[in-house]
């Protein structure tokens, strides 16, 4: 019997990798990132918009088969590997990407961002550009 209470909490530890973050937090997450200061409510946005601020989201497959990973969701097609083997364009995997620690998904998403703009998310596009920004004055 302790072996199975064990297996549980450890089952229960290991699925509490994910997280959904406050807007403050994903506000603290992104800053401490380097995320530019002029942008942070354009990103908060496209989270919300995305992937309601959850690290564990993962699309069901788009219109190519192709699927969006993580807080930021960051399509597989050019930006993360499906393999075991960092790759494609971010050299991460797509695992990696569902991770609590944004880093390696912020350095991905900055990237992104650096090619495209914020028009490589659809969340973006048809949410965020024109509309007004969440409030994070009190973050």
């Amino acid at each position: 019997m302790k072996w199975v209470l064990l297996l549980c909490a450890l089952g229960l530890f290991l699925y509490c990798e994910a997280k959904q973050l406050s807007r403050c937090e994903l506000v603290r997450e992104l800053r401490r990132n380097g995320f530019p200061e002029s942008t942070i409510r354009d990103w908060v946005c496209l989270v919300e918009k995305e992937s309601s601020r959850r690290t564990d989201i993962v699309s069901k497959p788009n219109f190519n088969g192709s699927r969006d990973y993580g807080l930021f969701q960051i399509n597989d097609r050019y930006w993360c590997s499906n393999t075991n083997r960092p790759g494609k364009d971010c050299n991460v995997t797509c695992k990696e990407l569902l991770s609590d620690n944004i880093s390696k998904s912020a350095t991905c998403a900055k990237k992104i961002y650096q090619r495209h703009g914020f028009d490589a998310w659809y969340g973006w596009k048809n949410n965020c550009r024109g509309k007004p920004l969440p409030d994070i004055r009190s973050c």
